[in-house]
């Protein structure tokens, strides 16, 4: 297109991926490598829901537990190398640098780890490194959630601040207002996950010994991201 031609609106943009030819934008999404950890999250935390809900019959039961069990391996070989997303979003960070080290040094960590567990639970490493690894993993997963959560609330207050302080065209006003909608959301998934993350550091202690509670915030998490991966793709 000629630098001179008019760029397409925000409406028109939308109504391209609302006409997409849905096994195209499908086929788009699955060869992203979030697109299928979120699919295998969502198979996952149903198995799980399922579960905890006592709907599934005896029989199948054990059948359903080995599938969970299988879909979180694979997993954590599917994210197999994910740390390095957070070393160049550490990087290239303009915000907050504290608060980006904590969010984008705690994933790091986290993701750097879950290989190791990986490792160890593939035959790779001594299984009995395993339970030592997952601890530390779970540390830094709920660290990095606790800095996500405060970077984007950060982010949500400075883009309400432009809304109410400039006056923006239509096209501007919508496109942070889209924004804005995506940080919460965003909060809302760094939330269940951070939940997740702290009963693993728990053991599953108290309040955050309920399975339901828990599967129940991992479908929720791979809800949000699975939409917000769709969207973007």
């Amino acid at each position: 297109m000629d630098s001179g031609d008019p760029k397409p609106s925000l409406a028109t943009s939308r109504d391209n991926r609302r006409d997409r030819d849905f096994l195209l934008h499908l086929e788009a999404y699955l060869a992203r490598r979030d697109g299928v950890d979120k699919l295998l999250k969502i198979s996952r935390y149903a198995a799980k829901i399922a579960l905890a809900a006592g709907t599934v019959p005896p029989t199948l039961a054990p059948r359903l537990k080995s599938f969970e069990a299988s879909v979180g391996l694979s997993r954590k070989a599917f994210r197999l190398g994910k740390f390095v997303q957070d070393v160049n979003a550490l990087r290239s960070s303009t915000g907050d640098p504290f608060l980006a080290a904590v969010a984008y040094g705690g994933e790091g960590i986290y993701y750097f780890i879950e290989q190791l567990v990986w490792l160890s639970k593939a035959g790779l490493i001594n299984p009995r490194h395993a339970s030592r690894l997952q601890k530390i993993s779970a540390w830094a997963e709920l660290i990095g959630y606790i800095g996500s959560i405060a970077l984007k609330l950060k982010e949500i207050k400075n883009i309400n601040f432009v809304l109410e302080s400039k006056a923006q065209n239509d096209q501007e006003i919508h496109k942070l207002r889209e924004k804005l909608v995506l940080k919460q959301l965003s909060v809302v998934q760094d939330i269940a996950d951070g939940l997740m993350a702290l009963g693993d550091v728990r053991d599953g202690k108290g309040w955050f010994s309920d399975p339901l509670l828990m599967a129940s915030a991992g479908m929720l998490s791979a809800l949000i991201s699975t939409h917000k991966n769709w969207n973007s793709c």
